[in-house]
């Protein structure tokens, strides 16, 4: 349902990482220049589309678009200025009560703008300098909506195209001013500690086709800290969605009132138009943990005070914690647990320790009872440390239901569960640097938090060799503190400890704290660095020696295979504190596959016999 209580403001849409500017309050040349008022107008008939996907399975539908033929981008009038050339054309939509537009391979060159508005020159907006982009505009409220190409040349081809008209369903309780009456506003006393967490949420308008509907995700950080525009939601969000449609999907950043009450009026917020997939679920979206990642496309400027969400991947339960959502695509609320969370499969009350979804019970607080509804779906849940811990795909509950569950996919399920293909697990993302960290804390940028990070180039090697320790740590550092299990050197005070060298076999941690004049912070990466025994002599006339530098394994075993994957006989013929000899009992020349295990080393080596 539309919401009549809309006053006309300023909204700010933002574009392309490349040359993409932001521009508040700007105005266009016609109202400059007061141009005249008489400017071709396109009627173009409404076909209303509803979503024939059942809504128990879907976000709720926000609207649908309409198709334009070519020839409205030929429609247009010019008119000259003093200063250049201004086009205009208007849309009219019958009896559609808001609208949107959505162009295709913009291409601006400097002092060309592209300005939207209403026919009153309410709801402005204006597209800057963009190279070969395609864009998704906010609403326009009423039946009309005007497109302005302001340049200093006259065009006989425009640089850009208007392939589509959005229309905002007028009969549905989607939107502003339709959450439910239990429902309770982010910045109620329940928000007062996640006012960090807030600003990473962001209301999706999620195109899939002809159709439009709203959806919550989150901004997320990533083990580099800088800023990268990852944006965590949930799969069944625009399941069908192509490349085009990502391209075209707007994010409201800031969408919430200032109070703990409804406001009258919609509130002032900021967007950014398109995005690109990066990684999604594999299976089918209730077989798998639902999640989606995308990438934005440009950075969130710092005046929208974004916050890259922390997130913890290490599967254990939370005993309390909150969701922060938009939900029917309303302004962001705040839900609340106070139990702990129960690992399980979708829609099923049974524990399941293997199950790939946390489900939740909603608490009631001091001003409600908040639950989620249709739009909540990609919301992330967060642990009661402010890490994201899963993404919301469903449930039962809904202020009729207040007591039923919801359940949110693993953001642990999500995390590797296909190593050898990036577009189906978080890690490659959201660890680029493999540090194999567990959790990491969100951030805002702000230089004066300090973060510990690190990699390592190679993690695994033999006894005797050395792997290069790469700090990759942000913020104002003063003081770093090494540590480095089974290593030489074992500990550095060094910002680049470079080179360490691990002289016995084994699963080896690292450790690193860094800290400034107001802070500290501490990263371990558990059997970070994987030292494994050195083969040698290879290639031998049948006899090999594992050393391991420390001590042998206590219940190790070791078989060994020809090339054609058959067990053949061999010996222990010595063995020392620290190594160990074996006799392959070759027949004649080859190669053999040894493969050595125990409770902490698991390996295989391909040792080549030369007798004579």
């Amino acid at each position: 349902m539309v919401n009549h209580r809309i006053l006309t403001i300023l909204f700010t849409i933002c574009f392309g990482s490349l040359v993409g500017q932001i521009n508040y309050n700007m105005i266009p040349e016609s109202k400059k220049q007061r141009l005249e008022s008489v400017l071709n107008k396109v009627k173009i008939e409404n076909t209303k589309q509803i979503s024939p996907k059942p809504s128990k399975y879907s976000p709720p539908q926000a609207g649908y678009t309409i198709p334009l033929q070519k020839e409205i981008n030929n429609s247009g009038k010019w008119n000259k200025t003093k200063d250049g050339y201004v086009w205009r054309i208007s849309l009219k939509v019958t009896g559609a009560e808001s609208l949107n537009l959505y162009f295709r391979n913009i291409n601006l060159q400097e002092n060309e703008e592209i300005f939207v508005y209403g026919p009153s020159y309410n709801n402005i907006q204006s597209i800057v300098k963009i190279e070969k982009r395609n864009v998704c505009t906010d609403f326009i409220l009423g039946d009309e909506i005007i497109i302005e190409f302001n340049s200093t040349s006259q065009y006989k081809v425009l640089p850009f195209t208007i392939n589509e008209v959005g229309v905002l369903l007028a009969d549905t309780d989607r939107g502003f001013g339709d959450a439910g009456i239990c429902e309770v506003h982010v910045n109620c006393s329940e928000g007062s500690s996640w006012q960090d967490e807030k600003k990473g949420i962001a209301r999706i308008l999620v195109k899939e086709g002809s159709l439009t509907f709203w959806c919550t995700g989150s901004l997320i950080n990533n083990t580099n800290n800088d800023g990268t525009p990852l944006f965590l939601t949930a799969n069944h969000c625009g399941e069908d969605a192509d490349s085009t449609d990502y391209s075209e999907w707007l994010f409201y950043f800031n969408f919430e009132s200032e109070s703990c009450g409804q406001p009258v009026f919609q509130p002032e917020h900021n967007t950014i138009s398109g995005s690109t997939l990066l990684a999604k679920s594999k299976l089918e979206t209730f077989n798998g943990s639902d999640f989606k990642l995308l990438r934005l496309a440009q950075e969130v400027p710092l005046d929208f005070t974004p916050y890259y969400n922390g997130w913890d991947r290490s599967n254990q339960s939370s005993s309390s914690g909150v969701t922060i959502h938009h939900p029917q695509g309303d302004v962001k609320m705040i839900s609340t647990y106070t139990q702990s969370l129960t690992s399980t499969k979708y829609d099923n009350t049974s524990p399941n320790q293997e199950g790939e979804y946390w489900m939740v019970y909603w608490a009631e607080t001091t001003n409600g009872h908040g639950v989620t509804e249709g739009g909540s779906s990609g919301s992330p849940i967060f642990n009661n440390d402010g890490n994201i811990i899963g993404a919301l795909t469903g449930g039962r509950a809904s202020c009729s239901y207040e007591n039923q569950p919801d359940f949110y996919g693993k953001l642990s399920y999500s995390w590797d569960t296909d190593l050898t293909d990036s577009t189906t697990n978080l890690m490659y993302w959201l660890d680029p640097l493999s540090t194999g960290t567990e959790k990491l804390k969100g951030t805002n940028l702000d230089s004066t938090n300090i973060f510990a990070g690190f990699s390592a180039d190679p993690k695994s090697i033999l006894v005797g060799e050395s792997v290069e320790i790469i700090n990759s740590s942000y913020g104002n550092i003063s003081n770093y503190s090494w540590y480095f299990e089974g290593g030489n050197p074992e500990y550095s005070e060094l910002e680049y400890p470079g080179y360490i060298r691990y002289d016995q076999a084994g699963d080896f941690n690292v450790r690193l704290i860094v800290s400034s004049a107001d802070a500290s912070d501490t990263l371990i990466a558990e059997n970070y660095i994987k030292v494994l025994p050195n083969l040698s002599p290879n290639p031998s006339k049948g006899k090999v020696r594992l050393s391991f530098g420390g001590s042998v394994p206590n219940g190790y075993s070791i078989r060994v295979f020809n090339v054609y994957g058959q067990e053949t006989a061999f010996k222990i013929d010595e063995s020392g504190d620290n190594y160990i000899i074996i006799d392959l009992m070759p027949v004649s020349d080859g190669n053999h596959i040894i493969s050595f295990s125990s409770p902490e080393i698991n390996t295989t080596y391909k040792a080549v016999v030369i007798k004579n």
